[in-house]
């Protein structure tokens, strides 16, 4: 009797150990790490950003079902150096979920973004208030955490380790790649590269691109391949028109007068200037921020 009954007890302990072993193993949720100027280190779960970001509202989708879909994808604002000495300038747009770190270093007034799938980081600077931060928001050792990098102060932070990071997007093949000359006199005024610019319209809270750019007189002038130069004169926000020369090809040169607003569907919609696809994402320029465009290759002076 003895021996049935261990015999039993071995067969039931087996299964039981077999059940065991075949439940899955729920791995831990993912922290962000937060590493201040001293050294110390804040591991914060849960974390959610507060500040520094943004939702790319053309693309997003009423009927989604995540709030990516719905609000359009999160990205991070990105000011980088030599795009303009004015308060609003160009700025690059950023998958959050690319994302893998943030490292400030506040003697040089600048950030570096590590992105996955992008071989250097993008830099950004520190040298405007408010502009580059990160606001983080979670929950540290049991207890509810605010932080906010890219603030020099007491314990300000020096590094932001994001988990989980996935690569960029694959970008779309065609269109015309631009050189988007900035008006920077003290930096020689740099060319960036975009690739299918189109006008980006705020109506309320709801923001659409254009094809073309709407003009006073005549029909809006898209950026294709019959564009081969397009320079900005003038920017006025006080009669709601900008002015710009365009070059159709063969010398084929006009003044045109941009409205800065948009009536469509009744609504009222304010020109924020024009989005162009980059490497890392979106790029956003204001016109007062632009001062040639060609397309890539040909010289802008």
């Amino acid at each position: 009797m003895y021996r049935l009954v261990c015999g039993l007890l071995m067969i039931v302990g087996a299964g039981l150990a077999g059940a065991w072993a075949q439940e899955p193993v729920v791995p831990p949720p993912a922290e962000t790490v937060i590493t201040d100027v001293d050294g110390k280190v804040t591991k914060l779960a849960n974390a959610k950003l507060t500040t520094g970001t943004r939702r790319i509202g053309w693309l997003a989708d009423p009927k989604g079902t995540t709030p990516d879909e719905k609000l359009g994808p999160q990205v991070f604002e990105v000011r980088e150096p030599n795009s303009t000495t004015l308060a609003k300038g160009v700025i690059t747009l950023v998958p959050v979920a690319s994302v893998e770190s943030a490292k400030y270093d506040y003697e040089k007034l600048s950030v570096n973004l590590a992105v996955k799938g992008l071989k250097d980081p993008i830099q950004g600077t520190l040298q405007y208030k408010g502009i580059n931060t990160i606001g983080l928001a979670g929950t540290a050792d049991g207890k509810a955490t605010t932080l906010t990098a890219g603030v020099l102060g007491k314990a300000a932070v020096k590094s932001v380790i994001f988990p989980k990071a996935v690569p960029l997007p694959a970008s779309k093949a065609g269109g015309v790649t631009w050189a988007v000359q900035i008006v920077h006199p003290a930096a020689n005024n740099p060319t960036v590269k975009a690739r299918n610019l189109k006008a980006l319209y705020q109506f309320g809270t709801v923001e659409q691109l254009v094809d073309g750019l709407p003009v006073r007189k005549g029909m809006p002038i898209p950026f294709d391949a019959k564009l081969t130069r397009f320079e900005m004169l003038a920017n006025d926000p006080n009669t709601n028109f900008a002015a710009a020369e365009i070059e159709t090809g063969a010398g084929n040169e006009k003044l045109i007068a941009i409205p800065l607003t948009l009536e469509q569907d009744k609504l009222k919609g304010t020109l924020v200037g024009l989005v162009g696809e980059v490497e890392a994402g979106y790029k956003i320029f204001p016109l007062h921020t632009i001062k040639v465009i060609v397309p890539l290759g040909r010289k802008a002076d």
